[in-house]
């Protein structure tokens, strides 16, 4: 199984992949960057826990979710001080293809842990195991912020 080994060490935060996203797609990113506002009881215990967990995210720059997920997880990197690992690029491959994603251009990481959808958020605990992913949107929670904690708060249960 793949661990946070496996991500490339000179990858870039939310917040630094933001402005290198193509100028065509870069300005939603800085508006939801702008408008959104963090769930202030999810980010309290994110400050906590962020020492002992990693988020990476996995992202289409064409990708509207990913216009909406990037930009949320630059503000926790940003509030928390910890930086959160993301890669960007996917693409699509050729018509007929039997692949989901192109490698290259998409990072490597794309194979590497089976990524089906943009954008996939990875969370790792302290020794870099898998604990759990969001794919394109959050499903149990209404924030992407809830979330991770509610995936973390999981985790610690089934030990």
């Amino acid at each position: 199984m793949p661990t946070l080994e496996d991500i490339q060490k000179d990858t870039k935060g939310a917040s630094e992949c933001i402005e290198t996203i193509p100028q065509m797609y870069r300005g939603g990113f800085i508006r939801q960057k702008e408008d959104y506002s963090l769930n202030a009881k999810a980010l309290e215990r994110l400050k906590v826990i962020c020492e002992d967990y990693t988020c990476v995210i996995l992202y289409a720059d064409w990708c509207g979710d990913s216009r909406k997920a990037l930009p949320v997880l630059a503000l926790i990197e940003e509030e928390t001080g910890k930086k959160i690992p993301a890669l960007g690029g996917m693409t699509k491959p050729p018509y007929g293809s039997k692949s989901l994603w192109a490698v290259p251009p998409s990072p490597p990481e794309v194979e590497t842990f089976k990524i089906t959808s943009s954008p996939t958020i990875l969370i790792f605990n302290k020794v870099g195991e898998e604990i759990g992913r969001i794919r394109t949107r959050q499903r149990m929670t209404p924030t992407i912020e809830e979330e991770i904690v509610k995936i973390i708060d999981d985790s610690k249960k089934r030990k």
